[in-house]
Order: structure tokens, then C-alpha cells, then sequence
């Protein structure tokens, strides 16, 4: 029997909306992964977003951004983050 994940996908796929659903997707697992520290603002073209509050929160975050994107790319199941883009907001 086929699972719910890849009805799913393929569905989205059909319609057209894979690559949005999918850019959602690996922002909030981002954020999750994140733990409060930074939210995942987007998703284009293998470049993350992710907003944080200071300065010293984003040099936190610029440590991490290989490991946050070895673990989405893990969930996706292939190279889909290529970078990581960090801002600040106020």
C-alpha cells in the first residue's frame, strides 16, 4: 500500500505546488530545529532565510548552519539546502 507522504508528494507534484510545499516544509522544520532562536523566513532556490534578533544571535546561528543543513537535507532526502542566509529583525 502506498503512503500517505508519497501520495502526497506526488499529488502536489501533479498540481504544480511541489516546490512550495516542499520550501514550507524545510522552514518549519528549520524553525523547529531552531528551538526559538531564529525563524525560517524562506525557502528559494536552495537558499534558506532565517531571521534572528541580534547580532550575537546570528553569529550563534552562522556556527550551526552546516549542521541545520546536513539534518534538512536528511529530512528531504537529498541535497535540496545549498546555503544559508541570516538577517536581522527588528
Amino acid at each position: 500500500m502506498k503512503q500517505l507522504n508519497d501520495f502526497m508528494w506526488s499529488s502536489l507534484g501533479r498540481k504544480g505546488l511541489k516546490k512550495e510545499a516542499e520550501g514550507a516544509y524545510l522552514c518549519f522544520l528549520a524553525t523547529e530545529w531552531g528551538q526559538g532562536r531564529f525563524k525560517a523566513v524562506s525557502f528559494s532556490q536552495g537558499i534558506l532565510k532565517l531571521s534572528v534578533c541580534s547580532s550575537p544571535a546570528a553569529q550563534e546561528v552562522q556556527m550551526e548552519t552546516e549542521k541545520l543543513s546536513d539534518y534538512l537535507n536528511s529530512k528531504i532526502g537529498r541535497k535540496a539546502v545549498r546555503g544559508v542566509r541570516i538577517v536581522n529583525y527588528k
